[in-house]
């Protein structure tokens, strides 16, 4: 199956509206693109798609300002936990870059060591540790991205879903605010959106 082919049978991309349709178009077409240069000869598998998606957050989604970081260091996206990726996140994000701003891939181990993480994805295996994990998270304005359905209530900013396989995803709007992070309605129009229960 070709890659093009690929991204259009990606129909829940396809959102009614003008506004809606518009986003969802040029993040097909961003997807379209980071898959063709990885693998032209069969159809991306779970792990590919998802390597683009995390670059797509990253074009869609504005960090608070912080003294702490500088707004010409490259885009960190932190892999805590096991690696599903491979070399699918690395060749995904190699040579693309956001307003002048490179991307860097590192794999880490402990979430103590996600100091200068924009983005920090979490393995399924640290997935069903969530809570306590996130609660030793002390730097802010971090983009939690997280592998299983329970992470959308946990306080993970996005958690990816599979649904019919395909490759959709959830984003907690509370846990997003907390972080400080401004995420685009272009993004938001294509997401489930978990909010708090009014009490």
């Amino acid at each position: 199956m070709e890659i093009l082919s690929y991204a259009r049978s990606l129909s829940w991309l396809r959102l009614p509206g003008r506004n809606g349709g518009a986003g969802a178009l040029g993040i097909v077409l961003t997807l379209t693109s980071c898959l063709a240069a990885q693998s032209p000869e069969q159809p991306p598998d779970e792990y590919q798609l998802k390597a683009a998606f995390l670059y797509n957050f990253a074009k869609f989604v504005q960090w608070p300002s912080d003294a702490s970081r500088n707004s010409s260091e490259p885009i960190v996206i932190c892999v805590l936990g096991p690696d599903p990726f491979g070399r699918s996140l690395d060749d995904t994000v190699a040579g693309q870059a956001i307003e002048g701003r490179s991307f860097t891939i590192r794999r880490i181990s402990n979430v103590k060591e996600a100091a200068g993480c924009y983005v920090l994805f979490f393995s399924t295996v640290q997935s069903s540790r969530s809570p306590p994990i996130l609660t030793d998270l002390k730097t802010p304005g971090v983009l939690t991205i997280g592998d299983t359905d329970a992470c959308g209530v946990d306080g993970v900013v996005i958690t990816f879903k599979l649904e019919a396989g395909k490759v959709r995803f959830a984003i907690n709007m509370e846990a997003a605010e907390r972080q400080k992070l401004r995420i685009s309605s272009r993004l938001l129009n294509l997401a489930y959106l978990v909010r708090p229960k009014r009490k």
